[in-house]
């Protein structure tokens, strides 16, 4: 039964570490063809948190061609993360303009390093199981 366990824990570990690297991959192909645009923040929207307080998304306006865009990140803060009118670096695939991120390392990074700090444990705990398994540690 233990070693069916890791096993399992070998396998989702070892998915999601291929995912982080993937993700990590895409980031990294980002950054380094992405078009960089300055994006304003125009207001902060407030939402009710998980805790019953009040979180605030940033909402961003940038131009693209001559067309003004809008973007809020997927996060909320409390207290709000940008003040209106704050300047903010974004970064997007020009063959996606729906792919746009804030250019800062959590901006840019987050989904890989979330990834990879829930597979090291999983990889790390059953591949220790089978090394002393196996008698090699």
């Amino acid at each position: 039964m233990a070693t069916a366990i890791h096993m399992i824990l070998l396998i989702i570990g070892l998915a999601l570490l291929m995912l982080s690297i993937v993700s990590f991959s895409r980031a990294r192909r980002l950054m380094a063809t992405g078009s960089r645009v300055q994006a304003t923040v125009v207001e902060n929207i407030p939402s009710r948190g998980s805790d019953g307080g009040t979180m605030y998304t940033p909402l961003m306006e940038y131009s693209i061609d001559g067309s003004v865009r809008s973007f809020s990140p997927t996060a909320s803060a409390n207290p709000p993360a940008y003040a209106v009118g704050e300047k903010i670096s974004l970064i997007y695939d020009p063959n996606n303009s729906n792919d746009i991120r804030i250019r800062s390392y959590w901006g840019v990074y987050l989904a890989s390093n979330i990834l990879l700090a829930m597979a090291l444990p999983m990889v790390l705990i059953s591949v220790g199981y089978f090394l002393f398994k196996a008698g090699i540690i």
